[in-house]
This record gives C-alpha cells, sequence and structure tokens, in this order.
C-alpha cells in the first residue's frame, strides 16, 4: 500500500496587517521595519520577504507492504515493511519572541521498518511468537537555504516599542542562525522479543521478553553557531553587543556516537476468579544500559567532585500491576474495573549525547561582555563561516559540562484507576473513569558550578547569586560571577528530582447509529501539579522553569502540560451509496502561563535569561513606586486585556506571581471527513476518495475556530539596579494582557488511496 500526504501549512511570521496585530505581537510596525532594515543595510539580510505569511507544504510518504505465509497447520510467517519520508520545510524556530525568515530551519526525515514474526500454535494450550525487527531512521535538521549550511551566528535584539494603543512593550527578535541546526540523527535499531501464551485449566499465562540494541550518530551544533546580544535598536545600528557567547569545538566533529541497550522481562497471569469475577496480574522488568561513557574530565572533578564518565544507570525497575474486572449480577450490562501499577521510563537517548559532546573535552564555552566582546561581521560570517569568532585574543575558554548524578534514577509511576460502564443494550454505553498517578524521579538537570547561597536578597524576597556590586547600572548581571569553580563553566548535571502529580475524571458514552454510524463523546475534568515539565532534550531548556530565586529549588505547581476541562467528541454517519460523512470536534479549557521578569536580563544572576517568574508589587503598599502602581492600572483599566490576565495580576499583589496561575479559555475546533468509497469488480482492490477540512467554523467565519491562549508572559522587564537599596529597577509592559490569537487557519486536504491484497 502506498500513500502520500501534500499538505499546505502556512507560517506566520510577526504579520503585521493592522495596529491589532502590532498590540498582539507586542511590537510597532516602525520599529520591525527598522530592525529589518538594519539587518539588510549592516547584517547581510537579503532582500527577500523576512516578515508576514509564508505559504508551505509538508509532504509524507508511506510505502507499506505485507507478506503472510502459512508454513503449515502449526506456524505462521508473517513480513512487514514500512517505508515513510516526512519534508517538514521551514518548520523549525528558535526561543526568541520573534526570528526572522531566514532563521527557520528545514526538517526532513527517512524511516523505514523491517518487521519478521513467526507464530507457532505447538498446542491447544501453548502458543509462542516471535519478533524481530529492524528499523533504520534519518532525521536531518538544515539552515535555512539563504544560510550556508554550517550555518552562522544569531543577532539577537531587545526592541522597546510604544504600541498603537500606547502601551510599553519589549521584545526579542532575531535574525541569522539559530541553535538547532544543522543537526543530523543516525538510528539502526534492532527488536528481538518474544511472548508465549500458556493456559493451564482456567489459568492463562503470559511470558516474554522485549530487547532492543541502538546504535545512535548523532550531530548536534547547539549553540555552536555563536550569538550576539544586543540591548536596543540602537545598538544593533552601530554594531554594538553587550554579549557575545558560544560553544566552540575543539577537535573538529562533535559527532556522537553511542549504543544502548534496552532488556524487558515479562510474566501475566489471567483468570476468573468466579464466573462474573476476573482477575489479571502480571510484573514486569525493565534496564537500559549505555555502552560509551563521556570522557573523564580530571578538572571538573577536582573542582566541583563531578564525574563526567557516569552513565544513566538504574537496574532495580521491578513493575507490578494488576486489573479486577467485575461483570456486577453478570448480565453483561454493568461492569466495574479497577487497576493500578507501577510503570517505569526509559532514559532518553538525547541526554546522553549532550553528556558526552558536553564533557569539557569536544567543546569550549566563551561567554563574554563589554570590551571583550568581537565586533559583529554578519556579512563575513555569510561569505566564510570559518570566520565566526572563536576564543577572543586573551580569553581563557572553559567548557560547559553536562553530566549524570550518581543517583540518577528512571521516572517511576505509581497509577491507579477506576472506571465503571453501563452498557445500553448492543448500541449506546456511558461510562466515568476516574485516574490518579504520581511520579516521582522524574528527569531534571541541576545547576552544579552556582555557589550555595546567594550573595543577597533583594527586598521583594529574590534571592541573588553575584555580588551586588558586579551588577551593572542598566541591571545586567554577569552570571560568570555566580560560579563556584572559575575554571569550569555552566554545569548541568542530570539528576532525578522532578516529581509529577495527576488526577483525571473522564465521562465517556458511544452510540451506534444506522447500519455503521457512530458518535463517542468524552469529558475530562483534569489537574496535573509539577515541580518540573521538563521531559527532553537539550540541558538547557530543562532551566527555563520560572522560579522566584535558587534555579534548584523546582517550583511545584501547574503543570505547563495541564488543562482543566476537555471535551472530544468523534463521529460518522452511516454509509449511503459509499458515502461517509465524520466530524471530531476537540475542545480544552484552563491551560496555564506565567508571568515573568525579563528584558534579557538575570534577576537572580544566573546563565538562563528565561527563568524568573514575576514579583508583582503591591499598589497599596506606600512603599511601591508610583509609576508601577500607574502602569498596574493602565493595564487593568484597559479593555484590551484580557479578564483573565487581570485576575492573574490581582491575585499575585504583593507577592510573586504563582507559576503557571494564568488561566486560558476554552476554545475548540472542530474537523471534518467525506469519504466515498467504490465498489471494484476485483474484491480484492478497493478505491476511496476523501476530502478533510480541517478547522471547519474557521472556513465559515474568519473569527471562529481560533484561541485566545497565553503562554508565558515577560511582564516586569528589568532596565536598572539601585546599588544602595540592592535592588532592581522594572519597565512594566503594559501591552502584556493583550489577547493573542492562536490556532491554524482552515485547510482543505483531498485524498485518494487505492488497496490490494
Amino acid at each position: 500500500m502506498y500513500e502520500r500526504q501534500d499538505a499546505g501549512d502556512p507560517q506566520f511570521i510577526a504579520s503585521i496587517q493592522n495596529d491589532d496585530d502590532a498590540n498582539r505581537l507586542g511590537i510597532s510596525e516602525s520599529s520591525l521595519n527598522r530592525f529589518l532594515q538594519i539587518g539588510r543595510d549592516k547584517y547581510g539580510l537579503s532582500d527577500s520577504k523576512q516578515i508576514g505569511q509564508f505559504d508551505r507544504v509538508t509532504e509524507a510518504n508511506n510505502l507499506f507492504i505485507r507478506l503472510d505465509w502459512q508454513i503449515n497447520d502449526k506456524h505462521r510467517l508473517t513480513f512487514r515493511n514500512l517505508y515513510n519520508k516526512w519534508d517538514n520545510p521551514f518548520s523549525v524556530s528558535d526561543n526568541s519572541n520573534i526570528e526572522v525568515a531566514e532563521s527557520y530551519s528545514d526538517f526532513v526525515s527517512h524511516e523505514n521498518s523491517m518487521f519478521l514474526s513467526l507464530r507457532s500454535n505447538f498446542s491447544p494450550s501453548v502458543t509462542n511468537e516471535f519478533k524481530v525487527q529492524y528499523q533504520r531512521a534519518e532525521r536531518i535538521f538544515s539552515p535555512n537555504s539563504e544560510l550556508p549550511s554550517q550555518n552562522i551566528p544569531r543577532a539577537i535584539v531587545q526592541v522597546a516599542s510604544i504600541l498603537p494603543n500606547g502601551n510599553t512593550s519589549s521584545k526579542s527578535i532575531q535574525l541569522g542562525g539559530q541553535r538547532y541546526t544543522p543537526e543530523t540523527n543516525l538510528e539502526n535499531q534492532i527488536q528481538l522479543s518474544n511472548t508465549t501464551y500458556i493456559n493451564v485449566g482456567k489459568f492463562n499465562f503470559t511470558l516474554g521478553t522485549d530487547n532492543l540494541i541502538t546504535s545512535l550518530e548523532t550531530q548536534l551544533s547547539n549553540e555552536q553557531n555563536g550569538r550576539f546580544f544586543f540591548d536596543s535598536l540602537d545598538d544593533f545600528d552601530n554594531l554594538n553587543p553587550s554579549r557575545y557567547a558560544r560553544e566552540v569545538p575543539l577537535q573538529g566533529s562533535t559527532l556522537v556516537k553511542q549504543t544502548v541497550l534496552d532488556l524487558s522481562f515479562f510474566g501475566q497471569v489471567e483468570f476468573d476468579i468466579n464466573p462474573n469475577l476476573n482477575f489479571a496480574g502480571g510484573i514486569r522488568y525493565d534496564a537500559t544500559a549505555f555502552v560509551d561513557a563521556a570522557e573523564f574530565n580530571p578538572l571538573v572533578y577536582q573542582e566541583l567532585g563531578i564525574r563526567t564518565d557516569e552513565k544513566p544507570e538504574d537496574f532495580d525497575n521491578i513493575q507490578p500491576r494488576f486489573q479486577l474486572t467485575w461483570n456486577i449480577k453478570g448480565n453483561d450490562t454493568d461492569i466495574l474495573k479497577i487497576g493500578g501499577g507501577v510503570f517505569t521510563s526509559q532514559p532518553h537517548y538525547y541526554a546522553q549525547v549532550n553528556n558526552i559532546q558536553n564533557s569539557g573535552t569536544l567543546l569550549g564555552a566563551i561567554d563574554v561582555t563589554g570590551t571583550d566582546v568581537p565586533t559583529p561581521d554578519f556579512i563575513g560570517y555569510r561569505n566564510d563561516p570559518s570566520t565566526v569568532s572563536g576564543v577572543p585574543a586573551g580569553v581563557t575558554p572553559f567548557s560547559t559540562i553536562n553530566a549524570v548524578s550518581p543517583d540518577f534514577e528512571v521516572p517511576t509511576i505509581y497509577k491507579a484507576n477506576i472506571n465503571y460502564t453501563h452498557f445500553f443494550g448492543d448500541r449506546y454505553s456511558l461510562g466515568v473513569n476516574a485516574v490518579y498517578s504520581h511520579t516521582k524521579n522524574n528527569y531534571v538537570y541541576q545547576e552544579t558550578n552556582l555557589v550555595a547561597e546567594p550573595y543577597f536578597v533583594t527586598p521583594q524576597g529574590r534571592e541573588v547569586f553575584v555580588p551586588a556590586n558586579t551588577i551593572a547600572e542598566n541591571g545586567r548581571a554577569d552570571w560568570t560571577k555566580s560560579r563556584v569553580s572559575d575554571l569550569v563553566g555552566r554545569t548541568l548535571v542530570l539528576n532525578s528530582d522532578g516529581v509529577l502529580d495527576n488526577l483525571a475524571l473522564v465521562v465517556e458514552g458511544s452510540a451506534k447509529i444506522g447500519e455503521d454510524g457512530y458518535v463517542n463523546a468524552s469529558f475530562t475534568v483534569n489537574q496535573s501539579k509539577d515541580n518540573s515539565s521538563y521531559n527532553c532534550c537539550v540541558a538547557n531548556t530543562s532551566t527555563f522553569l520560572p522560579v522566584s530565586g535558587d534555579p534548584r529549588d523546582l517550583n511545584y505547581g501547574y503543570s505547563d502540560n495541564h488543562f482543566d476541562t476537555k471535551i472530544v467528541v468523534n463521529g460518522a454517519s452511516p454509509t449511503w451509496k459509499g458515502f461517509t460523512l465524520g466530524a471530531t470536534i476537540v475542545g480544552t479549557g484552563g491551560t496555564r502561563y506565567s508571568l515573568k521578569s525579563g528584558g534579557g536580563r538575570s534577576a537572580n544572576g544566573d546563565f538562563n535569561l528565561s527563568n524568573e517568574i514575576a514579583y508583582i508589587f503591591d499598589p497599596s503598599d506606600a512603599n511601591t513606586p508610583q509609576y508601577i502602581k500607574d502602569s498596574y492600572n493602565e493595564v487593568l483599566n484597559d479593555p484590551e486585556t484580557s479578564e483573565g490576565f487581570k485576575e492573574y495580576l490581582k491575585e499575585s499583589f504583593g507577592s510573586f506571581a504563582e507559576r503557571n496561575g494564568g488561566k486560558n479559555p476554552f476554545s475548540a475546533t472542530v474537523d471534518l471527513r467525506l469519504q466515498k468509497k467504490f465498489n471494484l469488480p476485483n474484491d480484492k482492490h478497493s478505491l476511496e476518495l476523501s476530502a478533510d477540512v480541517f478547522n471547519f467554523m474557521n472556513l465559515l467565519n474568519k473569527e471562529w475556530g481560533r484561541s485566545n491562549n497565553f503562554g508565558n508572559r515577560d511582564f516586569m522587564n528589568i532596565n536598572g539596579f539601585d546599588q544602595a537599596t540592592s535592588s532592581y529597577q522594572y519597565n512594566v509592559q503594559t501591552g502584556a494582557g493583550t489577547e493573542p490569537i492562536n490556532g491554524t487557519p482552515w485547510r482543505l486536504q483531498v485524498g485518494v488511496r487505492y488497496s490490494f491484497n
């Protein structure tokens, strides 16, 4: 079977069509145009389109082959092969507020899975299934075609604007390369598994093993292209960056090769305690072994007591599970299920790539400010990327370190649920499902080369880990002054400090319509809280967690993945003359966001410029500066500020804002699908035509099918520091509460499917 899907999926970059767009984006059209003009005049930015709507087409190709051979009455051999090619151009962005088109990268993947299974019925009570699978995947992230294949540095500019509605805003805008690309991932994996099913009287046993051998070659360029930071458009115009940072390759290629072994064994028994009560219970063991370690760095061990050759290992993952199913009264109309168990996670392979590449022997870190910052020459970088500034003369490089804690353990989930379903004949059902889970040992990278105690605490209670006298008048802190050891750079150690709690109640129902029509619906009430929402991949991403002071004190609160409510409705009409009309409705409410301290400054003095929760002053406090009171009143009296944002702001008066304390409203999308199936003379062949309209409501009215969800908002931007009071000065982003517009415009997709056996 062959499938191909071409989908139009436009990309929007700072598309300002009117004043409302400028207010929502937080940047004036004049500031944006000035940025682009400076980029073209002095940084080699091309004259091609860099902002607005960009039409693009993704392409997916799938080829599936299956062969079955009934060797004899006991043995059946099955071969399957699936090839997939996915081309997703102009899709990889960076972490600035706005990146122009040349900073967007392309992604393409080639994946093939070859599968062979032998199912053997040795006797009426013993069946065995042996499986072998070989998978090969190549994933390539490539810089924009306007840039050299090696990519070039980034220019990240903090741009302040007076918006059309009079509000103030400051956004980071980026041109040049980006931190992720180029990147290549080559994966070869062999899977060997065997499952044996044994029936002994009323007992059904399942015994098996599932094992993987994975070989990976990963070329990461994360932060190796370099980045220049500019505090203003004037500095950008004058080629005057305030900071330059880069991870510089010390030995040429930074290709990481590693082999990983995943082992598992499991057993289960299922039987009827009585005719209406069934029990299933089992136990599973999983282990992952990384064959290759990072190089040992004696300097890091000497200075910080950290072994860079530690590998993520955890070999005590025994996981019991059970489920009871009660057919109440035995009439198949009321079913109660109670279950629980322990589940462990696999250590993600990317973490060990981080650790091998950042042991301090392959890369050297440069992070300089003031007069040590080189003068940027982006036109030269575009012509010859080898001219990108490496180690400036007179500056001794230090190394960024990623390592693993010797106490590392894989995440473990304790999960329990109870489910009740009532069947109204064979056409309708209604059920309720309650699920609770607690996860411990979640992945977190922790700052380790950071002084144990803060040098001072601001009057608002924020801990700061650099001496006050090293903070510049404009509020910029030098994170290198926060280190325990000046001989080692930023050090992030992977450990297991993360926790996650989830509680959900799901009401679900189903109905059959006519001969083959149906409707399935569910309504979920949910609560998810954690102290870190990191799950992969770049180590630095783990430190984006908004905190009030010490980044090592993880901030428990609503998870980044939390939602309050969710509705899912899926259905299809009965087939009529080969036609079927289907619909899917998905709605979500109560996702979360945080108010942060921004402005390209580190309020707590650590490396990360994006991990400070905002302190919200109390307008009723006489010590609160009048300009801050006025700014808060401007936000609260602004009709363009959402009511939810105002509520979050008022709840935070006189304290640090609650992490993910902002609540987004409910929104939903509707997708429709019309399908026509043709009956061919040969019953083994079939032809189907389909048409999908995604976000159908947006087709009817451009104001429908959209959401107004906030992401994290920079609200209290640092613009100064008072040495006398050891306190920061702030510029309130009065435009931060303007509702954004999110979502994907309606799309039409037409498909043809031809199948044969």
